[in-house]
């Protein structure tokens, strides 16, 4: 238990580290500036760093005019590392990334996720063997679908997994922090890292797969809400006439646009696609079908209609769209021009939408998430 004066010193440490991750490149006397402390406190954390390993000097910046010479410092990617995790109804993902964010290490188990037992078995062996091989781990973060209580690491429900309340009160006993939180939301960090940190704004994500997701993320950090659901897109009916969902509605977007009800369409349509390490493969032949394509625009405008009542209601300055739909551009301009008629002019004017041009890695997410929790949490 860190306690007095030591709580303070710790926390500049984090932020120390925050910066640099942040800047990539910078110097004790930018560092003094940014964090508003004394050149003494920068100067001991840096140098402590420096010893340990964790911070390297990488030479000199000449000044302006007027000054000395600035000696550049950077995280050593040899340094501190975090380990992410991502659970799905096949698989287990792991991935290791330095400080920055870089992968180091990623691999894929076969899984059978929906028996809880089985899948706890198998995430303690895979940790296990991680801290046995990987060193100055700061976290791991671990993503569940479903509607998961983060601070008592329990899983109330997950439809997908067809989980219901799952404890993962065990991970407590291990030597590192452990954060157990919903993918989607760690999913939503490791988005934001690629397309541009919105440290001081608000984002919501949204992620098409086996379900659809949502999270709202303000100042890098995911909303859980009082019953952990915030952001649950998914679940917004967009035609009460259509078909029940498995929460009980009609109509949920997930139920109209995620990879069950897109591969029962295109059996329909008299064509098949494959499903392959948790996401779609498409072939020449469906990317050109003129079915397939207006198909796609019929799930952009599902989609637009669910992010009209983000926009209305959440007023993000970014919505990132993470779909392997956003290959077909009839999916983005069904999607775009129903926000154009629909929403608010104001406030659709002043959202950026960016559709992901690739999949976003989950584990990658949970590991920066680790991360985060790490600069945010003195214990």
């Amino acid at each position: 238990m860190i306690k007095g004066t030591s709580i303070l010193r710790e926390q500049n440490k984090r932020r120390v580290l925050s910066f640099v991750r942040k800047l990539g490149e910078t110097s004790r006397q930018d560092l003094v500036k940014k964090m508003n402390v004394s050149k003494n406190t920068i100067s001991l954390i840096v140098d402590e760093f420096i010893n340990e390993g964790i911070l390297v000097e990488v030479g000199l910046k000449e000044p302006g005019k007027k000054g000395r010479p600035k000696v550049l410092i950077k995280l050593n990617k040899d340094g501190y590392k975090s380990i992410g995790i991502s659970v799905s109804k096949t698989s287990i993902d792991y991935s290791v990334i330095n400080y920055y964010g870089e992968i180091i290490e990623k691999k894929t188990y076969p899984n059978e996720g929906t028996d809880p037992v089985q899948t706890k078995e198998h995430l303690l062996r895979i940790i296990h063997s991680l801290l046995q091989t990987t060193t100055n781990i700061v976290g791991i973060g671990i993503g569940v679908p479903g509607i998961v209580d983060s601070d008592k690491k329990f899983i109330h429900l997950s439809t997908h997994l067809n989980w219901k309340n799952v404890s993962f009160s065990e991970l407590d006993d291990f030597p590192v922090p452990i954060y157990v939180q919903n993918s989607v939301n760690m999913g939503a960090i490791g988005a934001l890292d690629l397309e541009g940190d919105n440290e001081e704004g608000s984002s919501f994500y949204v992620r098409v797969s086996e379900g659809v997701g949502g999270a709202y993320i303000i100042n890098n950090v995911s909303l859980n809400g009082d019953s952990w659901t915030a952001g649950e897109i998914g679940h917004i009916s967009i035609d009460s006439s259509g078909e029940r969902c498995n929460c009980g509605q009609r109509g949920c977007l997930e139920h109209l646009i995620n990879y069950k009800a897109f591969n029962e369409k295109l059996e329909s349509l008299g064509y098949s696609t494959s499903i392959e390490d948790g996401e779609i493969q498409f072939d020449n032949e469906v990317l050109h079908s003129k079915d397939v394509k207006q198909l796609m625009k019929t799930y952009g405008v599902y989609l637009g209609k669910a992010l009209v009542q983000v926009i209305h209601l959440m007023n993000p300055n970014k919505i990132i769209i993470d779909s392997p739909y956003n290959l077909f551009e009839q999916f983005q301009e069904g999607c775009l021009t129903y926000l154009e008629e629909h929403a608010l002019t104001i406030p659709f004017q002043h959202t950026e939408i960016i559709f992901g041009s690739k999949r976003y890695n989950m584990s990658r997410g949970a590991a920066l998430s680790a991360i985060i929790n790490y600069e945010k949490a003195i214990v």
